[in-house]
């Protein structure tokens, strides 16, 4: 084979490569901009669990800090997850939102939801222990409590990654500019018990609010999958505040 032929081959698979990159894996998102004030999301749907709450309610307001634009919210505790036909099938993942709460409790999310089983990381109603369960029926702690001081009325970045058995929780302060690469897990844990399914980030005890969620099959499909002007817009863009 000629240097020149073996020249294009390179340039051809970098090429691809570099699409791949560009085009990335975006499984969903939603920046609630779209929906209507005083409503649920559009975009969203409650499924059932017998950890919902009764009084669980879910609707769209203004940001309570003025920062940003619509964002959701919850009071009290329900799966909803996203209105994606391929929900079921999300195995391997990065996923991101913005999360606040005005009095301590236990805000909670839920993923590789399979039936009445899943994941479950929350923070404990001391507002700085937080943890990791599966339920299957019966809460079952997996690892230890770690600290973190999510503070009241304030707005925080989280980010959980799921690759095969192993599960990794960081979070930031929303206006912290810091790559998530760059921020040492809080919670790294392994258990091989559910394989996929959809995600779900709702409520507390008390009201909660939630914005700015997306997740891909990476890191890098977040950065690389939101349109120019969108206001999920990353640098990994600036989260819209």
């Amino acid at each position: 084979m000629s240097r020149k032929i073996c020249l294009y081959i390179i340039i051809i698979g970098l090429l691809l490569a570099f699409s791949g990159i560009a085009n990335g894996k975006l499984l969903f998102k939603d920046d609630f901009e779209g929906d209507t004030i005083g409503d649920a999301p559009k975009n969203f749907e409650k499924i059932d669990n017998p950890t919902n709450a009764a009084a669980f309610k879910i609707d769209i307001v203004k940001d309570p800090e003025g920062k940003s634009g619509k964002v959701t919210h919850t009071f009290n505790y329900a799966l909803c997850v996203p209105k994606s036909a391929e929900r079921d099938n999300w195995a391997d993942w990065t996923w991101e939102w913005d999360w606040r709460w005005s009095v301590s409790g236990f805000p909670g999310t839920a993923f590789r939801i399979t039936g009445t089983k899943y994941y479950h990381i929350s923070p404990r109603d001391n507002n700085k222990d937080v943890g990791f369960w599966y339920y299957d029926g019966g809460w079952n702690q997996k690892g230890a409590l770690v600290q973190y001081d999510f503070g009241l009325n304030t707005w925080n970045r989280f980010q959980v990654v799921a690759a095969g058995d192993k599960f990794t929780f960081k979070i930031k302060r929303r206006d912290d500019a810091t790559p998530f690469a760059k921020i040492k897990p809080l919670i790294e844990v392994q258990d091989n018990t559910l394989k996929k399914g959809p995600v779900s980030v709702a409520g507390t005890n008390t009201d909660a609010w939630m914005d700015n969620f997306i997740i891909g099959e990476s890191e890098a499909d977040l950065s690389f999958s939101v349109e120019p002007m969108d206001k999920l817009t990353i640098a990994w863009g600036t989260i819209k505040k």
